[in-house]
């Protein structure tokens, strides 16, 4: 989570795909590595968009809470993203255009599902 934020060659893939509309998913605190992705202004790439990560709630209830480096769901925000959490621990996917999130271990299956539709539909 915490060296994937920062990371310039991921940020250049994820730029690419976009630009490309090529399918981005991601799950649970691997969402966090959608900040790695900055426009050339330095604007965040997922600005606007709506997505899921782990929550804040999750972390406080798994028993990291403040001892996490960062939130990732407060660090999307910070960032631009529109972020829409689902009950802590619930299955939960967002699909805004080419971008597919999943919340957290449980969204996994569907995530992949989505992503695998998204991919049919190409």
């Amino acid at each position: 989570m915490t060296d994937l934020v920062d990371d310039d060659d991921l940020g250049r893939l994820l730029n690419e795909a976009v630009d490309q509309g090529k399918i981005v998913a991601a799950l649970c605190h691997g969402v966090g590595a959608l900040l790695s992705a900055s426009t050339p202004d330095g604007g965040f790439t997922f600005a606007g968009r709506e997505l899921t990560a782990f929550s804040d709630e999750e972390e406080r209830q798994g028993g990291l809470g403040d001892n996490i480096p960062f939130s990732v769901e407060g660090r999307l925000r910070e960032r631009g993203a529109r972020v829409t959490p689902g009950a802590p621990w619930s299955s939960t996917v967002i699909q805004d255009a080419n971008l597919i999130t999943g919340q957290n271990p449980q969204s996994s299956v569907a995530t992949a599902r989505a992503a695998l539709k998204a991919l049919a539909a190409r």
